[in-house]
């Protein structure tokens, strides 16, 4: 303490001697002669494009400013980023899908599995944007790295995450389909371990599992499963069936498909370039040229397809070797025993399925409709795939190993029918009466008529098919062909899909009494009800079908059944409009030489000339193309006194001069040929 003290002391003193002392002139003014450098850090202050507002955010942040932001844990913060890229994406595309691509693709899919909700919506709606302006070719290098963060939402331990991945999947269906189904033996995998898991490692068949989540039920989860699914088969048909320019590299890119408008075109959805060109348009200088053999068959067949062995339990088909074939049994072996066991769980309890109209819940009829779209879009590509390679083995194998399942589980209990409580509780849901009658089928039409058109695709020989399950399906769409009163187009369309097939598609030739009294109770319900102009149109292009495609079909119904529509059809010719494919289908009727109709034709030749300038076409392309066509239909007549009174006769003043001389030099032509 002393020592301490004495310092003290001598401190204080010393203080006291500077007291009153001045320091010396000059020593008190501050120096200013020091030296000033930059200080730079590229990477933070890299000058900014102020000139061009458009390439930042609302809050002035660059590209790689908003993008910095995502690798931030403050879920805002990451929100405000994906926010800032949205916001340049509409302003100026450019500045992120050429100058930052990379850099973005990478940092927004790395918070597709982030653990809050809001950032991942927040993720797929940017890269939703990000897709839309950057073009598929430019995303293809970095399809790897969304791949891998799919796989892993897919697969996470979260259920919630696991949840969202289908709406990542959705953002990929929607934007990259073409890298979807090029990667899709990828996505398979994962894709159905949310619903189920092998049975036996050395096997593709699956068993269902129970979903974790108990805010939901097992029946919902699959239901969102399933539904993706179906939209990854929609793709791949439509690649296979060349409606989209969904090629694979390297692969030739198809050619144009022919107008579906013409009832009568090829069912080929691709021509080989090598194939000739025909010119429709008569020329009396330039040979004609006419195809003689269906254009699918100019695509020459492999060696080893002429030699393959039969089918035999311990041998393997050529289908089996080739690649494509065996990825395509494999999926429907691992998909079609996962949709029975789906059904099995929510099926009615009824014992033995005694009662008839089963009634299902709203659940059930989601399963039931999910799984038969599903089993059709696997039909449909086995019968793609069997078209191209001219080998239907495939097919064949499918029909024996699920056509009995089929039956037992689905067609048992066939026709069914919603609940009512289960359709008042969906109309509630329902804001608007248009959703409400499009969403809600009481009767499950739509489910009973995909049941009637996989029933028939999985029976090859059905049309003479004396069983009672075929009796069961035939009076079922008899019923529903007597009391045509469906407002959907949806439905519509489904049942004339399902008549198309049980009266005209497959080579099946015999027919039994249950599908001709099919065909005529159709021809009543089109001659005596009113339906729809575009039903009676389809009606009607299906009846031309059976009679110009398939003569000994037409012969095996009766020629008989269609002499009294056949003599009302040149009655469309004189009415104020008519669609162009009814034209088209007329005029092969023509070209057949059916006598029946063209005696009608014959009688009603003058109404048909004086309406030929009046009549509307309808869809028609360009400027009188329906006027030819009418000019061509009449050229088939064979009496030569009723063409000659029109060559020198003045009946033709509807029609315009260019179209007079037209069908005055066709007639002439004609009548040179009598």
């Amino acid at each position: 303490m002393g020592g301490n003290s004495r310092k003290f002391k001598k401190a204080e003193k010393s203080k006291i001697k500077l007291k009153g002392a001045k320091l010396p002139k000059g020593t008190n003014v501050t120096k200013t002669n020091f030296k000033v450098r930059k200080i730079v850090i590229p990477e933070q202050l890299k000058q900014r494009n102020l000139s061009d507002p458009s390439a930042l955010s609302h809050r002035s942040l660059t590209a790689k400013d908003c993008l910095a932001k995502l690798k931030q844990n403050n879920p805002s913060s990451k929100c405000d980023g994906l926010r800032g890229v949205r916001e340049i994406l509409g302003k100026l595309p450019t500045e992120i899908t050429e100058n930052n691509l990379s850099l973005a693709v990478k940092s927004i899919a790395s918070v597709a599995v982030d653990l809050e909700r809001d950032v991942r919506r927040d993720c797929y709606k940017t890269l939703g944007l990000l897709f839309a302006a950057a073009k598929e070719e430019n995303i293809l290098p970095f399809f790897d790295v969304l791949l891998s963060f799919l796989r892993c939402a897919m697969t996470h331990i979260q259920p919630r995450i696991q949840e969202d991945s289908l709406l990542l999947l959705d953002t990929y269906l929607m934007y990259l389909p073409r890298l979807v189904l090029l990667n899709r033996d990828k996505i398979f995998p994962q894709f159905l371990d949310m619903i189920s898991k092998l049975r036996n490692e050395s096997k593709p068949e699956r068993t269902l599992t129970l979903s974790l989540n108990k805010q939901q039920t097992n029946t919902k989860w699959r239901t969102r499963v399933l539904m993706r699914l179906i939209g990854m088969l929609k793709i791949l048909i439509d690649r296979k069936r060349g409606k989209k320019e969904l090629v694979e590299d390297g692969e030739v890119e198809p050619m144009e498909v022919e107008d579906q408008s013409n009832p009568f075109a090829t069912k080929s959805t691709q021509i080989s370039s090598a194939t000739l060109k025909i010119d429709n348009v008569f020329d009396v200088k330039t040979p004609g040229h006419f195809p003689l053999i269906k254009r699918n068959l100019y695509e020459p067949c492999a060696l080893p397809f002429l030699f393959r062995k039969t089918i035999g339990e311990t041998r393997l088909t050529m289908s089996d070797q080739l690649d494509e074939g065996r990825k395509l049994k494999t999926y429907v072996q691992m998909l079609m025993p996962l949709l029975f066991e789906s059904w099995l769980e929510v099926r009615p309890t009824t014992s033995g399925f005694e009662s008839s109209d089963l009634v299902l819940s709203h659940e059930a009829a989601t399963t039931l409709s999910l799984l038969l779209d599903i089993a059709i879009q696997l039909w449909e590509l086995i019968t793609i795939y069997g078209q191209e390679t001219n080998n239907s083995d495939l097919g064949r194998w499918f029909r024996a190993e699920y056509a009995e399942n089929f039956c037992s589980h689905i067609l048992a209990g066939f026709p069914y029918q919603q609940s009512p409580a289960a359709t008042k509780a969906q109309k509630q849901r329902n804001v608007s009466d248009e959703n409400t009658e499009r969403n809600v089928d009481e009767k499950c039409y739509q489910q009973n008529f995909n049941i009637c058109y996989f029933y028939c695709c999985l029976n090859e020989n059905f049309r003479s098919d004396r069983s009672k399950n075929y009796a069961k399906v035939v009076t079922y769409v008899e019923a529903c062909v007597n009391g045509w009163r469906f407002r959907s187009p949806e439905l519509n369309a489904l049942l004339l899909k399902v008549l198309r097939y049980m009266l005209l598609e497959t080579d099946c030739s015999t027919v039994n009494q249950n599908t001709r009294g099919l065909l005529k109770t159709l021809l009543e319900v089109y001659i005596e009800a009113r339906l729809p102009q575009d039903t009676r149109n389809r009606i009607l292009i299906l009846f031309c079908d059976i009679i110009v495609l398939n003569d000994r079909l037409w012969r095996e119904y009766g020629q008989d059944i269609f002499t009294l529509w056949l003599k009302m059809l040149p009655n469309l010719l004189k009415k104020t409009f008519i669609n162009l494919s009814v034209l088209k289908a007329l005029l092969c009727l023509a070209k057949q030489k059916n006598s029946i109709f063209l005696q009608s034709l014959e009688e009603n030749i003058d109404g048909i000339v004086a309406n030929a300038g009046k009549i509307k076409i309808v869809n028609e392309q360009y400027r009188n193309e329906g006027a030819v066509l009418i000019v061509n239909l009449l050229f088939w007549i064979g009496s030569k006194d009723t063409l000659e009174k029109f060559v020198e006769g003045g009946k033709l003043a509807e029609l315009d001069d260019g179209m007079r001389e037209y069908f005055r030099s066709t007639m002439r032509s004609r009548l040179a040929c009598l």
